[in-house]
């Protein structure tokens, strides 16, 4: 009896060890502001350029608040981009075609984090499909994020118009790593 229960821990910490780390991975979100744009009237479609705006974030505490080792992080991506057309109150986003979105930090090059070519009719707000191959970790440790993008559109923006981003992040730790 001695036997089959040694021969069954044996087998369990075998299987254990060659298991996944990732089974182990501990998933929670790190809180951001908002950016916003304020975009002005143009007289013809083609690019416009939304210039690098700041957005802070802590993630050591986010870290410390959610029990994890900072030693521990092995990412931070994008869950999920939402965005906002703040003004004009009757505006959408119809003339939109597609759009870049880009970050970067003191000291990073920058990288895109987002591209889209299509956006619904006579929306308010969308959601933009983040790159989730991008690993932001390097980026969140400076705390001070510069996202900006270029928009393609169809037509002229006729009014002053502010667009928001809400942008989701997702901190990946591991406490056996």
């Amino acid at each position: 009896m001695k036997t089959i229960k040694v021969l069954v821990f044996a087998l369990m910490a075998i299987s254990f060890s060659a298991c996944n780390d990732d089974l182990l991975d501990i998933k929670f979100g790190l809180n951001a502001q908002d950016v916003s744009y304020t975009i002005a009237p143009t007289t013809q479609a083609g690019e416009i350029v939304l210039d690098s705006t700041v957005q802070t974030i802590n993630l050591d505490s986010v870290i410390k608040a959610n029990g994890a080792d900072p030693g521990k992080v092995k990412a931070v991506k994008i869950k999920k981009i939402t965005a906002f057309l703040d003004a004009p109150a009757g505006g959408n986003f119809d003339i939109l075609e597609s759009g870049t979105l880009m970050m970067d930090a003191p000291g990073m090059a920058q990288v895109t984090i987002a591209q889209f070519s299509a956006v619904p009719d006579g929306v308010k707000e969308f959601d933009i499909t983040p790159d989730t191959n991008v690993n932001l970790l390097d980026y969140a440790k400076k705390n001070i994020l510069h996202i900006s993008g270029k928009l393609l559109t169809n037509g002229p923006v006729t009014q002053a118009t502010t667009v928001r981003l809400s942008i989701q992040y997702e901190v990946t730790a591991n406490p056996v790593n």
